[in-house]
């Protein structure tokens, strides 16, 4: 979920990017790819809110990331709001992640009411 933090009307169109982060700030595996229909613009007030849907497939599952080795703990996710070039972080802990960047373990819907 995004709130307009700001005292301004945004726009926001289309899907977040979204990736795991390790503890030095680096990503760990492949982005988040898109999926379902994009949406139509929203404009949110201040303090309105948006929301994507974020699927996680868990280590083990997926060829490439079921053997030692193969995963890495992870301390946050990276969000950047569609048109963005600023990041927003969310703190994880006890997480683990595929280090492959083949392997696709986080899928986003596009922004949504």
């Amino acid at each position: 979920m995004l709130t307009n933090t700001s005292r301004v009307t945004c726009t926001l169109l289309g899907f977040p990017g979204v990736s795991y982060l390790n503890s030095a700030g680096h990503q760990v595996g492949a982005a988040a790819t898109r999926t379902g229909p994009a949406a139509a613009p929203l404009t949110l007030a201040p303090g309105g809110t948006a929301s994507a849907t974020l699927r996680i497939v868990h280590p083990g599952i997926q060829e490439g990331c079921d053997q030692p080795g193969q995963t890495t703990v992870v301390t946050a996710l990276r969000v950047y709001p569609p048109g963005s070039r600023t990041a927003l972080r969310r703190t994880l802990s006890d997480e683990t992640a595929c280090t492959s960047a083949s392997v696709q373990q986080l899928s986003v819907t596009a922004l949504t009411r």
